[in-house]
């Protein structure tokens, strides 16, 4: 009795066996392969599917570049006005500066724009002294940040706030 048991329970998984194998033949005219299938259909919006679009795409960076103006409380001189042309190519700036503190203080400037809306800013003085600030574009017409002096002979640093 436990012979034919033990045959019934052989035959049995070797059938479910045999009919997965042919039902793979039937699906794919051959034992041999793969028994997943890409499906062909119309994709209306063309190949590219939006995690495509989503990963192709960088992040863009804001558009900061104009005149702006505005306010500067330095720890030094006090509190004072600046004058910035920007322009920008990408995330790259470039431009000039101009401020009415001590006497008048102004040059050129370099730095980037992030897309997280941070820009940081280098302004030139004169020699290897110059101010790094870091900003951040908020309200589509503000940069607000902190600056320090930066290879001058005498610390300095304050917050700025410019509009355009």
């Amino acid at each position: 009795m436990l012979g034919k048991i033990g045959f019934v329970m052989g035959v049995t998984v070797l059938a479910m066996f045999m009919m997965g194998r042919v039902e793979s033949l039937a699906a794919h005219r051959g034992f041999g392969g793969s028994t997943a299938w890409a499906q062909q259909g119309d994709d209306p919006a063309g190949d590219a599917s939006p995690q495509d679009a989503f990963v192709a795409q960088p992040d863009a960076v804001p558009d900061v570049s104009g005149t702006w103006s505005g306010a500067l409380e330095d720890h030094r001189f006090g509190h004072g006005d600046v004058f910035v042309e920007i322009s920008q190519n990408g995330s790259k700036l470039s431009g000039s500066w101009d401020s009415n503190l001590d006497n008048g203080v102004g040059g050129g400037l370099k730095g980037k724009v992030r897309p997280n809306n941070k820009v940081h800013l280098r302004l030139k003085i004169k020699g290897n002294c110059g101010l790094n600030a870091q900003g951040t574009f908020q309200n589509g017409d503000e940069i607000a940040g902190n600056y320090q002096a930066n290879g001058c002979s005498k610390s300095d640093h304050g917050s700025f706030d410019i509009f355009r």
